[in-house]
């Protein structure tokens, strides 16, 4: 059985980050999980340098999972020298540059690159097959979930070090979330709330005890959550602090 490997959540709130910082992670030290707004910050808070991290994931383009994307790309701009790849859902590149020049941050990054040289940016999207792919050599399978109906949103499956940490994204309890969960060793799960409301676009603790009795060997770590997710009493089953690294 192969060995554990050490997340870092660099925040575990959700779009309210009443609480909590808005949710992002690391696998190891060159994995990030969301470009969350404090993605930046809080890597240099856990120790890691941006340029350490070689692959990015991004489940969906909400603000809370991509607009900290901007910082990070010119944090890195002048001293760089590695390719960073960057995964998410069809339109990547164009939404990430859009992003860019609305906070007018466009040129900068141009000129600082055309300064130092650069770096090789490789966007791959995923193909929504739910077959292997590959970025900067880490293997990762995407599924389509259930949140958003007029945003693309995937989970992943990702490749390290003998592992395979399942990521939910944001999404209910779908069929697409259990593909996720039946190929993982541990599943980081998002758990926006506490009590599901009339607004059905996220996990809450109910739907989270339910996904508990369909998978009762498999390790949960929840993120993505809001201040009423408290820990619940279900078995095998943990609630990060922002900044804290678990083994999972």
């Amino acid at each position: 059985m192969s060995s554990p490997v050490p997340i870092t959540f660099l925040g575990t709130g959700n779009f309210n980050a009443q609480t909590r910082y808005w949710n992002s992670f690391l696998i190891g030290r060159r994995v990030l999980v969301e470009a969350s707004p404090i993605a930046l910050a809080h890597l240099h808070r856990a120790g890691v340098a941006p340029t350490e991290v070689e692959v990015i994931f991004l489940s969906h383009f909400h603000a809370d999972h991509t607009f900290g994307w901007p910082f990070l790309l010119l944090s890195q701009a002048s001293h760089r020298t590695t390719p960073l790849w960057v995964v998410g859902p069809p339109g990547l590149r164009a939404f990430l540059e859009e992003m860019t020049h609305a906070g007018r941050l466009d040129h900068l990054v141009a000129a600082v690159f055309e300064r130092s040289g650069g770096f090789p940016i490789h966007y791959v999207e995923v193909n929504g097959q739910e077959s292997e792919q590959e970025a900067g050599g880490v293997r990762f399978c995407a599924v389509p979930v259930e949140h958003d109906p007029v945003v693309d949103c995937y989970g992943y499956q990702i490749q390290y070090d003998g592992r395979t940490i399942g990521y939910s994204g944001d999404t209910t309890l779908c069929d697409g979330l259990r593909r996720i969960a039946a190929g993982s060793d541990a599943l980081v799960l998002e758990c926006n709330q506490a009590h599901t409301t009339q607004l059905r676009v996220h996990m809450t603790l109910e739907s989270v005890a339910i996904l508990r009795e369909e998978f009762p060997k498999l390790p949960f770590v929840l993120t993505h959550m809001g201040h009423d997710v408290t820990q619940p009493d279900l078995p095998n089953v943990r609630l990060p602090r922002d900044l804290e690294t678990l083994e999972v």
